[in-house]
């Protein structure tokens, strides 16, 4: 059983899962509006070899939500880093669904030394164009305050289209997320975070240039894995990745959709483990250490 757990990470209270006794230490990273509760299906398989934790990003489930935070990539991925270094990660194999995805590029650009793999699961932010409209909308003035207020049918009717299959969106995870989206200051954090990330237009035009940049000097082995019936950002996307990663292999996983550690958990948790397996083979590996020191 899973438990919360909280520790400061720049003043900030930070809900966190932790499993695994042994192993390298591996980081797995949320999408937008999401929290630890989409890796419920992955976390106690993959500690079985590993040492694994999951955050709420700073903003998110039941992490603190400052008001007058600065939720922008940059900062969120600083926070991320800041979380290994309090926990004494001193390397990790990052996992990213959505917006993780994109973190987790951004932490190997920041701070390559710590990221020994990158698992990019849907990544967002990869292309301009072609991202689900209800998010587009959500960027504008009042109109986003509008659109993003809690409610039940809304928020079912948006995770319906999050997979291939629409019973993955049950009544139980509706639940859960109009909980933590009626949390004091959710609304704000989310809204104040995506419209860091996005116009109406799209993926910010500044923030793909910058990704674009910096992809040829990650050098971290990459697996990319993408359901082909992604609507929130389609699977074409991942021909960035494949043509700017000096070291990618990807993956488009048919009858999925959005988050495949959800709706495809099995083979997720297979291919990870798998994937990991072959790193330390290749000679990159991940360190946890108790006390911060680097090996």
């Amino acid at each position: 059983m899973l438990e919360d757990q909280f520790i400061e990470v720049d003043s900030i209270r930070t809900r966190y899962w932790e499993a695994g006794t042994s192993g390298s230490a591996v980081l797995l990273l949320h999408g937008i509006g999401c929290s630890v509760h989409e890796w419920e299906s992955n976390i106690e398989v993959l500690a079985t070899r590993h040492r694994v934790f999951a955050l709420d990003l700073l903003g998110f489930g039941l992490t603190d939500k400052p008001a007058h935070e600065d939720y922008s990539l940059r900062r969120l991925a600083r926070f991320v880093l800041d979380f290994m270094k309090v926990k004494g990660i001193t390397q990790a194999h990052l996992a990213g669904n959505s917006l993780g995805g994109r973190l987790a590029l951004e932490c190997a650009a920041i701070a390559p030394q710590q990221v020994a793999s990158l698992l990019l699961v849907d990544p967002a932010g990869m292309a301009r164009r072609e991202t689900l409209f209800e998010f587009r909308l959500a960027t504008l003035p009042v109109l986003g305050e509008m659109f993003t207020r809690p409610s039940r049918l809304g928020t079912r009717m948006l995770w319906r289209k999050a997979f291939a299959d629409p019973s993955f969106a049950t009544e139980a995870l509706v639940t859960q997320k109009v909980a933590y989206a009626r949390l004091p200051q959710a609304q704000s954090a989310f809204l104040k975070t995506l419209r860091g990330f996005l116009d109406f237009w799209g993926f910010r035009p500044e923030l793909v240039e910058q990704l674009d940049a910096a992809l040829p000097g990650i050098h971290a082995p990459t697996l990319v894995l993408w359901g082909r019936d992604d609507r929130f950002v389609p699977c074409a996307h991942a021909e960035v990745l494949r043509r700017r990663l000096p070291n990618v292999e990807v993956q488009i996983w048919d009858h999925c959709g959005h988050a495949p550690q959800v709706e495809c958990s099995q083979r997720f948790n297979q291919a990870a483990l798998e994937f990991w397996q072959r790193g330390r083979i290749h000679g990159s590996d991940a360190v946890y250490s108790s006390n911060s020191i680097e090996e």
